[in-house]
């Protein structure tokens, strides 16, 4: 079963996760979530995880009223929960879309009752995206695999990585190309 634009619920006040599809389905020993990212050549949000938090902090010394940074030490302890100071976090550095999407896809997962997870980053290329934009996004899951899997893997397209363990959870990570040019 698939679903477009499913909303997932985070922790904290603020918007859900939206998966551009989420599918549900059975292997021979799992129940199994999958979501999918979809990317043509836009960035994987504004800010990394440390920016964000920070922004969150100003806010406050503003005096608006914000759970931004509650909202990310709970995302950063879902998937690390030795490390998540952020300020010591190695994701700190990673784009605070890629850990909502993991996060999202956990939660996702869980509420599923699955026994598998699979993130998958979905990039489309054609003749009118920038191969510079892709160049970066790229590199921000390099950075983004590079903390999950503690310096260990190299993304190559058309894979599966893992399984990762998050919050009890066995976790497949990933990413595909689709080429629509013509």
């Amino acid at each position: 079963m698939g679903i477009p634009e499913l909303v997932t619920i985070l922790p904290e006040r603020g918007n859900g996760r939206n998966h551009d599809l989420a599918l549900r389905g059975n292997t021979d020993n799992d129940s199994v979530t999958i979501c999918i990212e979809a990317k043509a050549d836009e960035p994987f949000g504004n800010a990394t995880v440390d920016e964000y938090w920070h922004s969150g902090i100003q806010k406050r010394n503003r005096g608006i009223s914000t759970r931004i940074p509650e909202r990310v030490e709970f995302l950063v302890s879902m998937v690390d929960p030795i490390n998540n100071t952020i300020d010591s976090s190695p994701w700190k550095n990673v784009r605070y879309q890629l850990l909502t999407a993991l996060c999202g896809t956990i939660l996702q997962a869980k509420n599923d009752h699955s026994t598998l997870a699979v993130f998958v980053v979905h990039e489309f290329k054609s003749n009118e995206t920038s191969p510079i934009k892709q160049g970066q996004n790229h590199s921000n899951i390099e950075r983004f695999m590079s903390v999950v899997s503690g310096n260990q893997i190299s993304i190559e397209t058309g894979k599966l990585y893992g399984p990762f363990c998050f919050e009890g959870l066995d976790c497949m990570i990933g990413k595909i190309i689709t080429e629509l040019i013509r």
